[in-house]
């Protein structure tokens, strides 16, 4: 039998592939990968045969196919802004008890008006409106 010879190379990669396999153990998939690898044809019949899955699927793949075709800038631009949004919304909805909302009139909601947090709000909604209205005209 003859002996192996690595290079430097070959050695800093099994180092990685190695530092990448103790990272995934720690995080449960590695688990969740063996279990896939093993149970595979079984994993996918059960995936097939799930309506709500192709259905999900399908939705997904329609959502995504106007995003192959944004420009890059617009990605950008789109990563940032929905990565901003969906923090306001995490934390708007942490401090909304939706069990404590009050019912609102129109006089009530015309008072809300006054409020610096609802304006910003409201020109938020208003210049999505605006935007989207903008991009249906387009098409």
């Amino acid at each position: 039998m003859s002996e192996l010879i690595f290079t430097p190379e070959e050695i800093a990669a099994v180092k990685e592939l190695i530092e990448v396999a103790v990272a995934l153990k720690k995080s449960g998939t590695l688990g969740i990968l063996k279990a896939m690898t093993e149970n595979g044809d079984k994993l996918l019949e059960t995936i097939a045969e799930e309506k709500a899955i192709l259905r999900l699927t399908a939705i997904g793949n329609s959502a995504l196919e106007p995003v192959r075709e944004l420009e890059v800038e617009d990605v950008r631009k789109l990563s940032w802004n929905t990565e901003e949004l969906v923090k306001a919304l995490l934390k708007a909805l942490a401090e909304t008890n939706p069990k404590e909302v009050p019912r609102v009139g129109m006089t009530a909601a015309l008072g809300y008006l006054r409020d610096e947090d609802v304006q910003k709000g409201l020109g938020f909604l208003l210049t999505l409106a605006k935007n989207l209205g903008a991009a249906l005209n387009e098409r």
